[in-house]
């Protein structure tokens, strides 16, 4: 009798209200599917979070070796340390990639002292025509001089003005090199080729070859890229060999002596600790006191995800 009454009890269930039970029970299991998935992801995003601030904690620890390693080779005597012509110098620490360079800055181009014949062997150098050239070397002249005065092909304020740039030209020296961005006519592919080779950290008018990067030495005159690659070769073994420095395949333009050590130095380094996690440093310095007991300086620091070693070391 019981179970006749509960028999039919389910038979005053009006027609579909099985089906809509069934579609909400369906709906529920999706919904806490949806949950369980969530919160799957999630935990693995977190894991990968962790993972990545794990390996980026890393890379910095090893690239800020690689800056160290650099500063030991400066406190060596000149025949021991490294040639700081640039080149890339390779270790291993605890399974992260380190690479480490360093250049001399007496080896580069004063932005605020070269001469326009250097300004337009750089600008040949990198492929720009002749007409582009000259007219980026003198609205770099126009930019840094006191005067507003306008060069053949340079640019004063009125340029600017015309341009749609307020700001007009500077008409005071170059305080970093990434004020050449401000230059009209520059643009972010010129100013990356060529800033290898320029600095505001020499006092110099004159590079010193023995240290000068291949976009410097390509600038001075029309010696094939074969020739220079092959002099920076023979430098580099010369230097490693306890040997003179060969000539440079140069004409003879007031070079300074290879013997002439410099204050100023930038250092770059780039630690790869995973496929998607590196740290890319670089850091001008200046040395202080003697080789052996001074101290270093740090005049600019920039620490970015953009590749420091690129075609051709900077």
């Amino acid at each position: 009798m019981a179970s006749s009454r509960r028999v039919d009890r389910y038979r005053l269930l009006r027609p579909g209200q099985s089906g809509i039970a069934l579609v909400g029970v369906l709906w529920l299991v999706i919904l806490l599917s949806l949950i369980a998935t969530t919160l799957s992801i999630t935990s693995r995003s977190e894991v990968r979070l962790a993972g990545n601030l794990v390996d980026a904690a890393r890379a910095a620890h090893a690239a800020d070796a690689g800056i160290e390693w650099a500063l030991w080779s400066l406190l060596l005597p000149p025949e021991e340390g490294w040639l700081a012509d640039g080149q890339i110098h390779e270790m291993e620490l605890d399974g992260i990639q380190v690479r480490v360079a360093l250049y001399d800055e007496l080896g580069k181009f004063n932005i605020n002292l070269t001469g326009p014949e250097q300004l337009v062997g750089l600008f040949d150098s990198i492929g720009l025509d002749d007409q582009k050239g000259q007219e980026l070397t003198d609205a770099i002249l126009d930019w840094r001089d006191k005067d507003d005065l306008r060069r053949l092909n340079g640019a004063e304020d009125d340029d600017y003005l015309a341009a749609g740039r307020e700001g007009g030209a500077k008409d005071a020296p170059f305080e970093s090199l990434a004020e050449l961005r401000q230059v009209l006519g520059m643009t972010e592919e010129i100013y990356q080729s060529i800033r290898p080779a320029l600095t505001i950290y020499s006092n110099q008018r004159l590079i010193n070859p023995l240290v000068a990067p291949r976009r410097a030495l390509l600038a001075l005159s029309e010696v094939s890229e074969e020739q220079i690659d092959q002099y920076i070769e023979d430098r580099r073994r010369s230097h490693e060999d306890g040997l003179p420095s060969p000539p440079p395949p140069l004409p003879d333009t007031g070079f300074l002596a290879p013997t002439t050590r410099g204050l100023n130095y930038t250092v770059v380094t780039e630690a790869q600790a995973s496929a998607t996690t590196s740290i890319r440093q670089a850091l001008i310095i200046r040395r202080r006191g003697s080789v052996q007991s001074g101290g270093f300086e740090v005049l600019e620091q920039t620490r970015d995800t953009e590749p420091l070693f690129q075609g051709e070391n900077l």
